[in-house]
């Protein structure tokens, strides 16, 4: 039920949604950052992983929503066959975290240009990063951004 209002609602609230994509700063990825993205065999073996976690660094949401995006990394990484490195990156985003130093394209949440960090995300703003991603980020692969679309959906289920 929740995804037909959800729907419904991008489709009546196009200004809105397309005022608040204007909001957005645009989504970078620097892949595994200051870590490599694979093996000197494999160099690109978990970059998709770290592409996947910088998306939603980029989206944002509350604390349960930043956790549960690290461990995505982690699992990804392990899923490679590269159990200690996904340790290794793991422990590296967690310490990141809590680190006082702070890098604005690094924060969680940084695709917002106004917004306060750690809060759920709502249907709208759910809506306005679907759209944001479907008119831009062409180098995005569609599988990516298909599962992007449906954990934002299905993150709006829980509430």
């Amino acid at each position: 039920m929740k995804k037909m209002i959800l729907l419904v609602l991008i489709v009546l609230c196009l200004p809105i949604v397309s005022k608040a994509v204007e909001e957005f700063n645009p989504f970078l990825t620097d892949f595994c950052t200051a870590y490599p993205e694979g093996t000197t065999s494999q160099p690109n073996k978990w970059k998709h992983c770290c592409v996947e976690h910088d998306l939603y660094f980029w989206a944002g949401g509350n604390r349960e929503d930043r956790n549960e995006a690290d461990k995505g990394l982690k699992n990804c990484v392990e899923k490679t066959g590269a159990k200690f490195q996904a340790r290794l990156i793991y422990l590296g985003v967690s310490l990141g975290g809590r680190s006082p130093i702070k890098f604005k394209t690094k924060q969680w949440g940084n695709g917002w240009s106004q917004r306060k960090r750690y809060l759920s995300l709502d249907e709208i703003e759910t809506s306005s990063i679907i759209h944001y991603l479907e008119i831009n980020n062409t180098e995005l692969s569609s599988e990516l951004k298909q599962s992007f679309k449906q954990q934002l959906i299905s993150r709006l289920d829980k509430k």
